[in-house]
């Protein structure tokens, strides 16, 4: 009987110990998409300015490298508006960051509109959410790396993996 009672307490503080890592394990899982998501808004913000650019160049000079930026950052905000994964926040930065440079490339051709308090407006705006986006990656990593790590310590470790969490990948920032 006393073995049995021993027996008992011993499966209700190792099932106590293992919701207590599942909990912690959810609650940086939810750290993790709240960067993601707070990732996805300031690129979708950045999207934006960098499409108000594009609009300035094209009202300037009817070019039509303007055009296909135009339909480069209307794909990528569709692409943004979905689900986001890792992998697919490092292509749209990549692709951002090509945008940025092509519209650079057309505005230096147009000194007069580079100079324009309008430009200056959406070229700052563009810049902020630039660093914002920076700024929520490596919260985003930092917070993976915490969870990466959580999953790797004994005796946590055992309780990750009979609740089924898997590691999670960091962002690649450019």
């Amino acid at each position: 009987m006393e073995i049995m009672i021993i027996v008992l307490l011993l499966v209700s503080l190792w099932g106590i110990w293992t919701l207590s890592v599942r909990r912690r394990l959810e609650a940086q899982e939810i750290n993790i998409q709240n960067a993601l998501n707070q990732i996805r808004v300031q690129i979708l913000a950045e999207q934006e300015a960098l499409a108000a650019l594009t609009d300035l160049l094209e009202k300037a000079a009817d070019i039509e490298d303007c055009r296909e930026i135009k339909r480069r950052l209307e794909l990528l905000q569709k692409d943004s508006r979905e689900e986001q994964r890792p992998e697919k926040v490092t292509k749209q930065l990549e692709e951002l960051l090509q945008l940025r440079e092509n519209i650079t490339m057309l505005s230096e051709q147009m000194p007069l509109l580079q100079s324009g308090e309008i430009y200056q407006k959406y070229w700052k705006a563009a810049n902020s959410y630039e660093h914002m986006v920076r700024t929520s990656s490596l919260i985003y990593n930092d917070s993976v790396e915490n969870f990466n790590r959580m999953l790797c310590k004994m005796p946590d470790r055992l309780a990750a993996g009979i609740c089924g969490f898997r590691r999670k990948k960091c962002l690649e920032i450019l």
